[in-house]
């Protein structure tokens, strides 16, 4: 009884290692049936070694070895190799190497010592053999660490070259100073995301089951990240959100270490040379080191992969997303001793219960709106022709806003009841203030790539701006916050039959 219980207990802790591997496997896009087979493989063959009998009474271990437990380590190989490794991991996996080689020689010689005759003098060698295979994989693990970094810093030393010449290129703005507060949207890059986290929130995208569908269903499109800069008389360069860096898009694998990069699509973000931070703030005649503050509306990667750009911002955030929002901390790494964490005790606005006046002028008001992340926030700024509202991922899009007709997975539980609470918040003040506009960080739609584009040209709307802006909005959304005709999100399949998708509203 008791050797059965023991062997349970093995089996159990294998089966669940063995389900995260093929979870892995699954976000890198490896196919359902393949994921299928080889996970009845292995599974079997670790029964099998535990349970040699279960499978014949002919059934050894050795058998089962040969038969499923070979082809289901080389399996693991082959999947690894073919879609997680990277030039990174080189060094591990001979480090790795080396190590088994060295345990392998200790145990020979503890079993030479046992044996008298020749076998004992076999066990030797094979001891001798093992640890100099052993020693000349540690030297290889040292020689290839060094190369494989040698080769990351030429290749960002040749993406910074690039990076200059594109700063210094033929066609940059001069910065306009008038003394008008100008707010400018920086498009930093795409990610590659799921529809039904986009638009299924209603249709069982929420909590666990909703991750979970993530990884079965890879129904994909591609979505812009946007930034926004905020060019202000009285308070200096701000930013609300930071985007997305060169190095996350193109140097991903060797950006995170091997935990989230397992636990990440390796082609999540694609990125342009004219996307990065920096270059998009020298075309419009700025510096990244002049930025003196960032408002991060929440600490997803997709919004503080640029923080590492900013080495002179405050950042300003709610402290519960820093202290319980932050899953992979790589981008904080060079302001997490500079952040700022507002008290929200400036007293209610409007449908908000709580508020800050950040400088104290009403030029900027933080307003929290938890959901999405345990400390998410959205942004007002006052404009002297009306204000701008600063989403972040409270809603993605303009038709979000009908949030009972189209909604983005929540988190669940009530989570996902404050984010749909603070997207009534948000529909109240939009309703009440006629010269607010939304700015989104998602928006897939023309309000963004046509309208808020060409409003914010200058930095400058006006009300005539802002109005068009409104307008657009009635055209999309009923006064009761409902979708008009012709609006409603539907995916469109890749002609090509593979790849990302596309999003058409009918």
């Amino acid at each position: 009884m008791l050797k059965t219980l023991g062997k349970i207990g093995l089996l159990v802790p294998a089966l669940a290692v063995g389900a995260v591997w093929l979870v892995v496997l699954r976000l890198e896009n490896v196919p359902v049936p393949l994921l299928a087979a080889y996970g009845l493989l292995s599974a079997g063959a670790m029964a099998g070694l535990l349970w040699p009998g279960a499978l014949g009474p002919p059934s050894t271990r050795r058998r089962v070895l040969t038969f499923l437990g070979v082809p289901a380590v080389l399996g693991t190989l082959g999947l690894y190799l073919a879609v997680v490794y990277h030039v990174t991991d080189l060094p591990v996996l001979l480090a790795l190497a080396a190590a088994g080689c060295l345990t392998w020689a200790a145990a020979s010689l503890l079993r030479g010592r046992r044996p008298a005759g020749g076998r004992g003098a076999r066990q030797s060698r094979r001891a001798f053999l093992a640890a100099g295979a052993g020693l000349a994989l540690g030297v290889l693990s040292g020689l290839s660490a060094g190369q494989v970094e040698r080769r990351r810093r030429e290749a960002l030393a040749r993406a910074e070259r690039e990076r200059q010449a594109a700063v210094r290129a033929p066609g940059a703005r001069r910065r306009i100073i008038d003394g008008a507060v100008r707010v400018f949207p920086i498009h930093t890059g795409d990610t590659v995301v799921t529809y039904g986290q986009f638009y299924g929130g209603l249709a069982g995208w929420e909590g666990l089951n909703g991750y979970l569908r993530t990884l079965v269903d890879k129904t994909q499109i591609v979505v812009p990240v946007y930034a926004y800069l905020i060019d202000h008389p009285r308070h200096g360069l701000l930013l609300v959100d930071a985007g997305v860096s060169w190095e996350q898009a193109h140097d991903h694998d060797a950006y995170y270490d091997m935990t989230p990069r397992l636990l990440t699509e390796r082609d999540e973000y694609r990125m342009t040379l004219g996307q990065d931070l920096r270059v998009s703030l020298a075309r419009l005649g700025y510096d990244a080191g002049e930025i003196t503050t960032v408002f991060l509306t929440h600490v997803h990667e997709d919004h503080a992969g640029g923080l590492r750009h900013l080495p002179r911002a405050t950042v300003v955030l709610d402290r519960r997303d820093w202290e319980h929002g932050v899953l992979y901390p790589y981008s904080f790494a060079p302001v997490e001793d500079d952040l700022s964490f507002p008290a929200f005790d400036s007293g209610a606005f409007g449908a908000f219960p709580a508020s800050q006046d950040h400088f104290g002028d009403g030029s900027v008001i933080l307003l929290p709106t938890p959901g999405h992340s345990p400390g998410h926030m959205c942004v007002l700024l006052r404009l002297e022709s009306g204000s701008v509202l600063f989403m972040g991922d409270t809603l993605y899009t303009l038709p979000h806003l009908a949030v009972d007709q189209v909604r983005q997975m929540t988190v669940g539980g009530a989570d996902t009841v404050r984010q749909i609470e603070a997207a009534r918040r948000i529909q109240h003040l939009l309703a009440s203030e006629p010269g607010t506009v939304p700015l989104f960080a998602h928006d897939n739609t023309r309000y963004q790539s046509d309208l808020v584009a060409s409003v914010f040209a200058r930095g400058a709307p006006g009300e005539a701006g802002l109005r068009e802006l409104r307008g657009h909005m009635e055209t999309v959304l009923t006064p009761g916050w409902r979708l008009r005709p012709g609006h409603t999100p539907h995916f469109v399949a890749p002609s090509s039959g593979t790849g990302p998708g596309k999003v058409d509203f009918r």
